[in-house]
């Protein structure tokens, strides 16, 4: 197999974040999708849970994916989702693993600010602090091994940000804390720029696709008088990333050749140092003539 060799100039800092996004999205050993919503909906939010589902096993190659519809006639809307949420954490508590929950549907902020999902004909509600304080924020040692990634498609999915715990938590909302949003029945939905946005980013040849960037091409992918999405750190800042499966599975040998420049420098050599350090074993590495 012939290549055509390419160069490209970046700094060490930036050279850093790439490989740590490249071995971050590696190095999940599970990852488990949840979306839920009320069967009590106007918002088309039950074909935005199979757009955001196919995404997920089409783009990402995850193919754990629950799509669970809050019954009509639930007393216990926060208990029935909590306990589903409860019985995945259990499971991906055994090794590196990533949580991915999605909420779609139909959201309201009561006096004191605090998001509440709500049913179509409001009798059916639930604070998302339920979940954010016991699944993003969680500082217990137990859950030290689950990443978080949530994404809101709801009205005012930005007063969801709250302060986080020191895990890799990322959200994605589909508006700030006082604004709106169309529902698939009125146009595009947030859920469906998702899915754009996804395609998109894998289609350009992406290995890895981070929580950063997807947020960037939905702000790209923005209609014209649509409210600006909202991407909020939670917890640490390293990075959120979703690896993107190839159809073959042949492995492929790259050539790096790095050149520091700046003159000779024992600061930069030293930096250059360091990173080599940083580089897990799983890529093989070898150094000549260095």
């Amino acid at each position: 197999m012939s290549t055509t060799p390419t160069s490209a100039t970046i700094p060490i800092e930036e050279f850093h974040a790439k490989l740590q996004e490249a071995v971050e999205a590696r190095s999940y050993q599970r990852i488990e999708v949840f979306i839920f919503r009320f069967e009590d909906d106007a918002t088309g939010a039950d074909k935005d849970a199979i757009t955001f589902s196919d995404c997920m096993r089409d783009v990402f190659g995850i193919n754990d994916v629950e799509d669970f519809a809050i019954e009509r006639t639930s007393k216990f809307v926060g208990y029935d989702v909590h306990r589903r949420i409860c019985a995945k954490v259990d499971r991906l508590l055994r090794s590196r693993s990533l949580l991915i929950i999605a909420y779609i549907g139909r959201g309201v902020i009561d006096m004191a600010d605090r998001l509440q999902l709500i049913s179509e004909n409001g009798s059916q509600k639930m604070f998302w602090s339920n979940i954010h304080d016991y699944i993003l924020a969680s500082t217990d040692d137990y859950m030290e091994n689950l990443d978080v990634f949530a994404m809101l498609d709801c009205c005012y999915a930005g007063s969801a940000v709250c302060a986080g715990g020191n895990r890799s938590v990322q959200l994605l909302a589909s508006c700030e804390d006082r604004h709106g949003v169309c529902s698939r029945t009125d146009a595009v939905s947030f859920t469906e720029r998702f899915r754009q946005a996804a395609y998109a980013l894998a289609n350009a040849g992406n290995l890895s696709v981070s929580v950063e960037s997807l947020f960037s091409e939905l702000q790209r992918l923005r209609p014209s008088g649509a409210p600006d999405a909202v991407h909020e750190i939670i917890g640490n800042a390293r990075p959120l990333v979703l690896s993107v499966p190839k159809s073959s599975s042949n492995e492929t040998n790259v050539l790096l050749k790095i050149s520091l420049t700046g003159g000779p420098s024992d600061v930069i050599l030293n930096d250059f140092l360091q990173l080599t350090k940083t580089i897990p074993p799983e890529f093989k590495v070898t150094l000549e003539n260095a």
